[in-house]
């Protein structure tokens, strides 16, 4: 029960040497193609104009589509129903003309995730950027290892290279010889590998010289540096591309539902071609409305129009059913290896935290229940690199994770059992008060989409966990500044356990403790103190008068008493939490410095600052030796230090200690929260004292407008620094003008 306290490489060769590893490793026994295929020459002037022609490819904007170099080998025309991606169209321009291989992968919505629009993106930039390569551009498709000297050498007959009249007649090894002298030439020629899942083909089949660019579409996120690859993530579409995309099917139709199919879709480009399609082909007897319905309900997956009903031409000739095209990715995660079978759990596992949203990599892989040895961390991180390299889970530059929200609801489809649910509750909700302890709000942040997601489903599936997920919930939302938010929280924490426990209990008395400090932080002072009276009356009638529990109720008591204006029985209240705590855990304890920090401010409210001085000199000292001095509990104690040395008269050493605590707590909670208004705002008041009225009037003023975003304009705090800014604007400065 907490209690408060107040206030990526450029090159074009590649030696490939190492042992053979099973998975995705690149491997000895590959054949050097290339070893005895000399580079096919180019005359001088034809050389000089090609690269003058591809030093005309334009970097700022995508140049419109253009017909192909005559040699070139595209089996795909241009769809026309393309939208978006002008910044990726850019980046691989950029990296393509420097002589870069680019790799195609996503990672910003799912990593090599199918349906994200790789293949297209590819066909779109080569009937864009293609006429800039003199030499052709040439399309194999590498997602079978055995069919790719097939697809080299029609590259060299007629329709692509046409390299000798006798082509057609001679032995495949030849063609392939042919074709790869051709691409080792210093021609400038855009080379696309489709599919291209293996680094040892890319190892085997890029050339190792000449002017070829090489440009992969992959599902994979990660490549090994000496492949030089410089990946270019994905993502999937903004929403005014989604909605641009459907519009081409159905322009009759409501942006608002148009946006809402988007939104259940995930903007992935795949399920909207498909959903489109089906609107487009059933638009007399199907409206986006009733289709948009459908989508939501439980077997999404399972729609008609993500199973390609409705859609009769792929402009890449790909799957048209969503599901399918995931499972390419999860049938490669073979269940007899080791490494691939946790990788199918933690995909289980994500797929039980909030669809869509950012993963922090350490709860995943917390998840797996692995320990904490070395050993175990290094199998989490494999697994999670499984999972991002065949597409399932996209990457984030700082590591975090996300799982797209269709390929979460495959994943539950795939199979999520009852274990995988309790893991993920049982890790959330430990994780979240551990970090709630700690008193740093920042770590939960990105938790917090997960931790409210969870808490719904553990309520919706009634287990035992979900009190505690809003009760932590709440709390969390308190730190960061969300008061109704966590108002919320808490009493569902409240009615859950109400429902289910002793009206005694001590869970109970732990979420009307919170409850209260809310109602407390809100201004409501009389309902903060019934609150707080009603969770003491439970500790103490089940743990005793003399149980740290009962200093944490007392203690709260004593700050809304405070807050009425009741200082003496405010001091009364803090000198028996403190003596409880002093007996429970010595003299040195955090919680003894709360208790003594507390009782300096009704010491201070009193009149008594010398007493009140040595109170927070006290708890200053406990606090910086156990927490360290940058933690949030010090920078209160250091305000309240700053309150008393202003009313000694210290001005310029209250100013002094004002900045620090600004500094703790800006770093802790950001530059918004009303903690930080405090500090402004009583930084503000020594300004005052030291005659530096502007400097004061914007610390006021930023103050007041951190208030009036969280509490609104009639909170007391709002009031209070209203008055504090008004009061200022009226006294005189040095001119007879008002200051400020």
């Amino acid at each position: 029960m907490p209690d408060e306290s107040s206030v990526k490489l450029q090159a074009n060769s590649i030696n490939v040497t190492g042992d053979m590893v099973e998975g995705d490793k690149i491997t000895t026994n590959i054949t050097n193609v290339y070893e005895s295929v000399r580079p096919q020459p180019v005359d001088e002037a034809t050389l000089a104009a090609a690269l003058a022609h591809l030093e005309a490819l334009p970097l700022d904007s995508p140049p419109p589509p253009a017909p192909l170099p005559t040699d070139s080998r595209m089996p795909y025309a241009r769809n026309p129903m393309f939208v978006g991606r002008e910044d990726d169209l850019r980046q691989l321009a950029v990296t393509l003309k420097a002589g870069d291989t680019a790799a195609i992968g996503q990672i910003a919505a799912a990593t090599g995730l199918g349906g994200i629009g790789k293949t297209q993106l590819a066909v779109e930039f080569a009937h864009r950027y293609g006429p800039y390569f003199a030499g052709g551009v040439f399309w194999i498709g590498m997602a079978s290892a055995e069919s790719v000297p097939a697809e080299i050498a029609q590259c060299g007959g007629l329709g692509g290279l046409d390299l000798r009249p006798d082509f057609a007649a001679l032995k495949l090894d030849e063609q392939v010889a042919l074709v790869l002298a051709a691409w080792q030439s210093a021609l400038p020629r855009l080379l696309i590998f489709d599919n291209c899942e293996d680094p040892a083909l890319l190892a085997q089949w890029r050339p190792p010289s000449g002017g070829s660019r090489v440009l992969i579409t992959s599902r994979r996120a990660e490549w090994e540096p000496a492949l030089n690859v410089r990946a270019l993530s994905l993502d999937i579409l903004t929403r005014a591309e989604s909605l641009a995309l459907l519009r081409q099917f159905r322009p009759d139709a409501a942006e608002a539902d148009l946006d809402a199919i988007a939104a259940e879709l995930g903007d992935l480009p795949l399920a909207l071609h498909l959903a489109g399609s089906y609107l487009a082909h059933y638009r007399r007897v199907v409206t986006p409305s009733s289709f948009l319905a459908e989508l939501r309900g439980p077997k999404l997956l399972e729609h008609p129009a993500l199973i390609g009903k409705g859609a009769e031409y792929s402009p890449t000739s790909h799957e048209h059913h969503v599901a399918r095209t995931f499972a390419l990715s999860y049938e490669r995660l073979n269940p007899d290896n080791a490494t691939d079978a946790l990788a199918r759990r933690a995909l289980a596992r994500a797929a039980c935290l909030a669809p869509g949203e950012l993963i922090p990599r350490a709860l995943l892989a917390l998840t797996l229940e692995l320990g904490d040895e070395k050993e175990s961390t290094l199998q989490a991180e494999d697994a999670l690199l499984r999972l991002t390299n065949v597409g399932l889970l996209e990457v984030e530059d700082d590591g975090a994770l996300r799982l797209h929200r269709l390929l979460a609801r495959f994943a539950q489809v795939m199979g999520v059992e009852a274990s995988d649910l309790d893991a993920v509750e049982q890790v959330t909700v430990s994780e979240a008060s551990r970090i709630n302890e700690a008193g740093y709000p920042a770590p939960l942040l990105t938790w917090q989409p997960h931790l409210r997601y969870v808490a719904e489903q553990a309520e919706e599936r009634n287990s035992e966990q979900a009190g505690a997920f809003f009760n932590n919930l709440g709390y969390h939302l308190r730190m960061v500044g969300d008061y109704v938010g966590a108002q919320t929280a808490i009493e569902r924490a409240l009615h859950i356990w109400e429902r289910s426990s002793d009206p005694n209990h001590l869970l109970i008395a732990a979420a009307i403790n919170n409850l209260g400090s809310i109602l407390r932080t809100l201004g409501n002072y009389t309902e903060a103190l019934v609150a707080h009276q009603r969770a003491l009356h439970i500790v103490e009638t089940t743990l005793g008068p003399h149980d740290p529990k009962v200093a944490i109720a007392v203690n709260n008591i004593g700050r809304v008493l405070q807050d009425l204006g009741e200082h003496t029985k405010a001091r009364d209240a803090y000198e028996r939490a403190l003596h409880i705590d002093e007996v429970a855990f010595g003299l040195d304890h955090p919680n003894v410095a709360i208790r003594v920090n507390n009782l300096g401010r009704a010491l201070h409210d009193l009149g008594e600052h010398a007493k009140a001085k040595v109170a927070f000199e006290r708890a200053l000292r406990i606090l910086e030796h156990t927490l360290g001095p940058n933690h949030p509990k010090v920078a209160v104690v250091v305000n309240n230090l700053g309150r008393v040395l202003q009313d000694l008269g210290d001005y310029a050493q209250a100013c002094t200690v004002f900045e620090r605590a600004l500094r703790i707590d800006e770093a802790a909670f950001g530059p918004n929260h009303p903690e930080v208004a405090t500090d402004v705002n009583n930084l503000g008041h020594a300004l005052k004292d030291l005659g530096d009225h502007a400097g004061a009037c914007a610390a006021y003023k930023r103050a007041l407008t951190i208030f009036e975003r969280v509490f609104g304009s009639e909170h007391p705090y709002t009031r209070t620094v209203r008055r504090n800014l008004e009061a200022l604007k009226e006294s005189a400065a040095p001119n007879g003008k008002p200051s400020g």
